[in-house]
């Protein structure tokens, strides 16, 4: 499998992005990481891709932290 360079250089709001990607944010492992995804309705499968919602992760976060 390759690695994909990931970077933000426009520096704006990235509302979603790949499994590596949200690991990276949130400092999960993948699989845990797509059990929080999948519990907050933050997946996102167009053929083969599969990216998270961040914004709705985030929201699902907060909620379960208060």
């Amino acid at each position: 499998m390759q690695k994909r360079a990931i970077n933000n250089e426009n520096d704006f709001n990235i509302k979603s992005g790949r499994i590596e990607q949200a690991c990276a944010r949130y400092g999960l492992g993948r699989n845990t990481m797509r059990k929080v995804a999948e519990e907050a309705g933050a997946e996102i499968k167009v053929g083969k891709c599969y990216l998270i919602n961040f914004s709705k992760v985030d929201a699902y976060l907060d909620a379960i932290s208060e």
